[in-house]
């Protein structure tokens, strides 16, 4: 039976449901916020009402429009607290989702995965934490005015209601269009922005070999081609939002064009030739305005909408086509031996690793060495069982390429030179369990951190630990190489951008890793030259003797 395939509306609609009660909260408290601005306007209005035409000052009906003022803003508030949470929520868990999926099965290299969690990811939450809030509450509180406003005037009810599916209307037939632009933008975005980077990494040979001006004219059109696609981008966001500006201004003036005419006796009705009612009249302008206000905020958000189509439409394949692991029987490490191995990455006509040949040690310290860009992380990666290659041969145990590329991923464990810190508490990061036990054993490098911490091993962590400095970062991921000890260790560039004292700290419990385990080094640390029983040289993708 085939199954229909699934949409990005669809597949960002079903995370909804992983904060469905802050959602619902939020809903409430919004609806609360519109029936006091409804409270406020008829409150004020009868005190207007009662100074021009009989002259009466009611301060207790001022004193009640104030208040419900107030809570309009208060309740307002919290709904609003709650929606960006609700958004935190989600993006939190579909980051938590991406981190190992890129990991596992990474055709990226680490710059591109690294621009899918910050960019695709990030540009998910505004759908999240204010487009869908926004499209809820123009829903909910359009519907509570319209009743309102209904039951006090229906001439003015609808206009307000050819308003309310009008502009709805025109941002979809915008919105068409603008999802297209929205994803070239960030393809392009994503593309370009690894290009910048590597670059700027190797500027120091760019410059050695005297090959700036070239690459700086490469650079200028990349950057042009960006800007372009970001320029029309915007055009269509001032576009939209020049509509709706049209469309809210003629609904506004004809509501009060026809108010003003009623007060005068002009226009027929129950009260023609007798004036319209005045507070009735001023209770319909103060909502009219308001009727507008989250229907605005919601056209407005129709921007994040279509980005977020476009990223969803990006991240849909990295994560729903996730490959089954096989079943691999545990066994004893006892040769990994590299073949032939060559490596591109997709869409790139350039090979990063060239006919690698290499037979590591079961126990010891490899240490892989070369300039920026010269293949140490694809190697390293390949190694952890995350990249395979497209030509050579991958062994463990003398084991064929799938089962070792299997074995590699769960019996190796890897320390990023841009540590991952979780959510939680700096005893969870650490022992990676939610309820451990007091008093568990640990590496005494780790008191260092303990005692610059008030709450201890409770700590909480959160935003990839900007709590901690770059050298904490790199302890605790340490830490867990340490605790949770795999037969094969892969580091790279493990001390670069630290301290002398952290180095000193981190230094030797690598070469106590590779007394008993396979420690695989990737650094340009002249210090590592001379403990490492293994050294292979990469220069460019090719192996140099």
């Amino acid at each position: 039976m085939n199954s229909k395939p699934q949409t990005a509306t669809s597949w960002l609609n079903k995370r909804l449901a992983e904060a469905k009660n802050s959602y619902i909260y939020a809903s409430v408290l919004t609806v609360i916020s519109a029936a006091c601005f409804v409270a406020f306007s008829w409150y004020l209005s009868v005190f207007a009402a009662s100074w021009l035409n009989e002259g009466l000052l009611l301060p207790q009906d001022l004193l009640f429009s104030l208040a419900f003022l107030a809570g309009r803003y208060i309740f307002a508030h919290y709904a609003l607290l709650m929606n960006y949470n609700a958004g935190d929520t989600i993006v939190s868990k579909i980051k938590k989702k991406t981190y190992p999926v890129l990991l596992d099965n990474n055709q990226l290299d680490s710059t591109s995965a690294t621009l899918y969690i910050t960019k695709i990811s990030d540009d998910l939450k505004p759908y999240f934490a204010f487009f869908i809030p926004y499209a809820i509450a123009s829903v909910l509180v359009s519907l509570l005015l319209l009743v309102v406003i209904f039951l006090q005037e229906k001439w003015v009810g609808g206009v307000l209601l050819v308003s309310l599916l009008v502009i709805p209307m025109q941002m979809v037939v915008i919105g068409i269009g603008a999802e297209n632009l929205h994803k070239k933008h960030i393809n392009l975005f994503l593309k370009y922005s690894a290009v910048f980077y590597n670059r700027l990494q190797t500027i120091a040979e760019i410059v050695n070999l005297d090959n700036f001006k070239p690459q700086y004219h490469f650079l200028s059109e990349k950057s042009k081609a960006l800007n372009k696609a970001t320029t029309n981008v915007m055009r269509v966001a001032i576009l939209s939002s020049a509509v709706l500006e049209l469309f809210v201004t003629l609904s506004i003036a004809a509501v009060a064009i026809y108010l003003g005419m009623s007060l005068l006796g002009i226009m027929p009705g129950p009260n023609y030739g007798l004036g319209y009612d005045f507070r009735k009249a001023l209770f319909l302008l103060t909502l009219s305005p308001y009727f507008f206000f989250y229907l605005r905020k919601f056209v407005s958000a129709y921007h994040d909408r279509n980005r977020a189509l476009a990223s969803a439409k990006i991240l849909m394949p990295i994560l729903d086509n996730v490959p089954e692991k096989m079943f691999v029987e545990p066994e004893e490490f006892q040769n990994f031996e590299i073949t032939n191995v060559s490596f591109a990455y997709p869409n790139s006509p350039l090979k990063v690793l060239t006919d690698i040949n290499l037979k590591f040690p079961t126990k010891g310290l490899v240490l892989v060495k070369g300039i920026s860009g010269s293949g140490k992380s694809t190697l390293l990666k390949i190694c952890s069982g995350n990249l395979f290659p497209q030509e050579g041969v991958i062994s463990v145990n003398s084991k064929e390429n799938a089962c070792s590329q299997q074995w590699l991923r769960e019996n190796s464990s890897y320390m990023n030179q841009f540590p991952f810190i979780f959510d939680g508490t700096l005893r969870y990061n650490i022992f990676l369990e939610r309820e451990s036990e007091e008093n568990k054993t640990y590496p005494d490098f780790l008191d260092k951190i303990l005692a610059k911490k008030e709450d201890g091993w409770q700590s909480e962590l959160s935003h990839n630990g900007k709590q901690l400095s770059g050298g904490e970062r790199q302890l605790i991921t340490l830490a867990r190489l340490i605790l949770h000890p795999k037969p094969v260790a892969i580091l790279d560039e493990p001390t670069a951008n630290l301290d002398e004292e952290t180095i000193g700290i981190i230094l030797p419990e690598i070469v106590k890793l590779a007394e008993n385990k396979l420690v695989i080094v990737a650094s340009h640390e002249k210090m590592f030259e001379e403990i490492a029983d293994k050294i292979v040289n990469l220069n460019w993708g090719e192996q140099v003797d």
